[in-house]
C-alpha cells in the first residue's frame, strides 16, 4: 500500500503541473478557492539577490505565540551576512480580546526593545531625530491575502488567536500605526511568505537559486516564474504594464499543501481515515501524506491496523496504553525507531514503544515490524515529495524563465524533517533524481537552509528595497 508505482508518480507529476497552470490563469486578487488546488499567489518580489547587496534590514516574525525580531547586516562579498535576532513569548492574555491593536502595539514594544539591545540604547523611541529609517519584512502566522508587496489583508487568525476586528484589517498599516505612536525608525517596505523566505535566504549566499521549499509541520513551495505565464495577474493589469514585465521574473507562492485529492494522490485506507477524522477534512491533502505533523499519526494507524490482525502481540490493555491516543505516536519516533541500529535488540525501539507509547511488552518481531512501518511511512512521504519537486522543474525548464541550463539552478529547503529526520533529505533526492530527466538533474543543487524564514524575510526587505530603487531609476 505505501509503495508509489511509478504509474502512480506519473499520473501526481502531471497532475500538479496542470493544477500550476490553472492557479496561474485564475484570477489573483481575492485568492478565493478555485476549481484549482495550487493557489499560485504573486509574492510580487521580482529580481535575483547578486550576493553582493549591502545594507542593515530588519524582519519581524509572528509565529504561534513566539515573536522574532531580527536585523540582518548585508556585506556582499559574495553573500556574507551578521545576524542579531531576539526572541519574544506573547503572554497569554495578548492573543483573544476585542482589539488586535492591543497585541500589535505589545509587538511594536518587542522591536523597540530590540533596537535598544542591539544599538546600545541609541535608537527606538526618544532618540535623535537623525536616525536612521530601517526597512523591514514581517512575516507572521495569520491567513493574509496579499495584493502587493507592502499591501495585505488579514482574512484569518490561527494558532488561538482571536480578534474579531482584526479579520479585513490592512496589516502594513495596522503595524505602521504602531510602530509611528512609539516612534520606531522602521518602515515596512514587504509581507513576506514562508517559502519565499526560504528560497531568498538561500538566494543570496546562491544566487542560482530559482526554488525554495519548506517542509515541517506544514509545507509550502515558492519558485520564480515568467509574468507573461501569469495570466490571472496580468488581466487585472493595464496593458502597457503588463506586456512591460512579461518578461520579468517574479516568485509564486504555490500554497501547494492543499495539493491533491485522490485524483492525484495515491491515498491509502490509512490516509482516508486520517483525513476523516482531522479537523479539516477534505483539503491540505499532499499535507496529511507528507509532513511533521501527520506522519506520526499515519504509523500509529498502522500499528492499530497491525494489532487487530494480531501480527503485532505486544498488549495494550492497560488503560495507561497511549497507542490509542490520537497523535501520541509523535513524528519524531519514526526519526528514533529508523536509525536504530542495534539490531539484535532495537532498544531504542524498545523505548519508544514500552515507555512513551506505555505498550506492554513487546518482542524483537514487534520491534523490527514498527520499524518498518516507519520506514514505509517516511519512504513514501520523501517519495511524494521528490515527485512535487520535479513537477515544479520540469514546469520551469518546459516553460521558459532564465533558467541557465549550462550552469543550473539550486532549490533551497528548510525544515524540521530535513533537520531531524536523517533518512529524508537522501530519499527525496532520490526520488527527484529518478523522476526527471538526466540532463536536468546534472544542473540541479539542494540546499538545506536554517533560520530562513526570519533571515529570509530580511532579505525580501532588501529586496523591496532594491526594486524601489530601480523603478525610480526608471522614472528619472
Amino acid at each position: 500500500m505505501f509503495q508509489v508505482p511509478d504509474e502512480s508518480l506519473d499520473v501526481l507529476i502531471q497532475g500538479f503541473s496542470d493544477e500550476m497552470k490553472t492557479g496561474l490563469s485564475n484570477g489573483q486578487g481575492d485568492q478565493q478557492p478555485s476549481r484549482g488546488d495550487l493557489k499560485m499567489i504573486p509574492s510580487y518580489v521580482t529580481g535575483h539577490p547578486t550576493g553582493n547587496e549591502k545594507g542593515t534590514y530588519l524582519a519581524l516574525e509572528i509565529s504561534g505565540v513566539d515573536i522574532y525580531v531580527c536585523q540582518v547586516s548585508l556585506k556582499g562579498e559574495g553573500g556574507k551576512l551578521a545576524i542579531n535576532q531576539y526572541q519574544y513569548k506573547i503572554p497569554d492574555h495578548l492573543t483573544a480580546g476585542d482589539d488586535i491593536g492591543i497585541l500589535i502595539d505589545y509587538v511594536a514594544d518587542c522591536v523597540a526593545d530590540f533596537q535598544r539591545r542591539v544599538s546600545g540604547g541609541g535608537t527606538g523611541a526618544g532618540s535623535s531625530h537623525q536616525q536612521r529609517v530601517y526597512s523591514m519584512a514581517i512575516s507572521i502566522g495569520f491567513a493574509v491575502r496579499q495584493t502587493g508587496l507592502d499591501r495585505g489583508t488579514i482574512v484569518a487568525l490561527e494558532h488561538g488567536f482571536d480578534f474579531p476586528n482584526a479579520i479585513g484589517c490592512d496589516v502594513v498599516n495596522l503595524f505602521h500605526q504602531k510602530f509611528n505612536a512609539k516612534g520606531l525608525a522602521v518602515k515596512i517596505v514587504a509581507i513576506a511568505n514562508d517559502a519565499v523566505c526560504t528560497l531568498l535566504a538561500h538566494a543570496y549566499q546562491h544566487p542560482s537559486t530559482r526554488i525554495g521549499i519548506v517542509h515541517a509541520a506544514g509545507t509550502n513551495c515558492a519558485y520564480y516564474d515568467r509574468v507573461a505565464n501569469m495570466k490571472g495577474l496580468r488581466s487585472q493589469q493595464d496593458e502597457g504594464s503588463s506586456s512591460q514585465l512579461d518578461n520579468t521574473e517574479m516568485i509564486i507562492n504555490t500554497e501547494w499543501c492543499n495539493f491533491g485529492n485522490n485524483q492525484y494522490l495515491p491515498m491509502t485506507r490509512f490516509d482516508h481515515q486520517l483525513d476523516q477524522e482531522s479537523n479539516n477534512h477534505g483539503i491540505h491533502i499532499f499535507e496529511k501524506m507528507t509532513t511533521g505533523m501527520y506522519l506520526g499519526e499515519q504509523v500509529r494507524q498502522i500499528l492499530i491496523y497491525l494489532l487487530d490482525q494480531r501480527i503485532l502481540t505486544f498488549s495494550t490493555d492497560d488503560d495507561d496504553c497511549l497507542i490509542w491516543v490520537p497523535y501520541h505516536f509523535d513524528t519524531s519516533y519514526m526519526y528514533v525507531c529508523e536509525v536504530d541500529e542495534d539490531l539484535n535488540r532495537l532498544e531504542d525501539t524498545r523505548v519508544v514503544l514500552e515507555e512513551m507509547c506505555k505498550t506492554g511488552p513487546t518482542t524483537l518481531a514487534d520491534r523490527e515490524i514498527v520499524k518498518k512501518a516507519c520506514e514505509w511511512v517516511g519512504n513514501r512521504a520523501a517519495t511524494l515529495l521528490g515527485a512535487s519537486i520535479a513537477s515544479v522543474v520540469k514546469y520551469m525548464f518546459e516553460n521558459g524563465g532564465d533558467l541557465d541550463r549550462s550552469q543550473g539552478f539550486a532549490i533551497s529547503i528548510s525544515g524540521d524533517i530535513y533537520k531531524d529526520y536523517p533518512s529524508f533529505h537522501p530519499r527525496v533526492c532520490e526520488a527527484l533524481k529518478t523522476l526527471i530527466p538526466d540532463d536536468m538533474a546534472a544542473k540541479l543543487s539542494v540546499g538545506i537552509v536554517k533560520h530562513s524564514r526570519i533571515v529570509g524575510a530580511a532579505i525580501v526587505a532588501m529586496m523591496a528595497e532594491k526594486m524601489e530603487q530601480d523603478e525610480d531609476v526608471e522614472m528619472s
